[in-house]
């Protein structure tokens, strides 16, 4: 009947609930809402000393989160829902943004970054993932290896591009 044809009609056009999302998409949205809200919860407790939440980059093989690109904007979202957060709670929106900035950031870990190299990646290619994150640098994690797995070799052994890596982050 005519009914039931404009009746699934409709039904198509409105389309299926989203009951799934990929994991990295949701990953990423739970993990900005978290950091954002483990640094705010710190500031609001400790003011101007709260501790720093640093994200590390950990190895690829491991998990998302792991180029310089990713960490960029993980800590950019992160910082947004601080900043949200906080000016519902009342703050000042320029003060939220500049509390934001002290508090999130990135520890770089250099030895995780080369492994990358084992999925293909060149060495200046690592170097590039290092500048990407320089603005949002608030710490580094000095490890070196072959740019295959894990190793944790002391700073020389390896093959990890610390002069080049060094040079782009001031």
């Amino acid at each position: 009947s005519m009914a039931i044809q404009g009746l699934m009609e409709g039904l198509r056009q409105v389309g299926a609930p989203e009951v799934m999302k990929p994991i990295d998409e949701f990953a990423f949205g739970k993990s900005a809402t978290t950091f954002g809200n483990i640094a705010l919860n710190s500031y609001n407790k400790f003011g101007e000393n709260a501790p720093i939440i640093s994200i590390e980059n950990p190895p690829k093989a491991i998990a998302g989160f792991s180029t310089g690109e990713e960490l960029k904007k993980l800590v950019e979202e992160s910082r947004k829902k601080f900043v949200e957060k906080a000016v519902e709670e009342g703050m000042d929106k320029g003060k939220a943004k500049q509390a934001a900035e002290k508090m999130i950031g990135v520890t770089w870990d250099v030895g995780h970054i080369n492994q990358l190299r084992k999925f293909g990646y060149s060495k200046e290619d690592v170097i590039k993932e290092t500048e990407k994150i320089a603005p949002y640098l608030k710490h580094i994690h000095l490890s070196d290896n072959f740019g295959i797995e894990n190793v944790e070799l002391p700073m020389g052994m390896g093959d990890v591009p610390l002069k080049e890596m060094m040079d782009k982050l001031g």
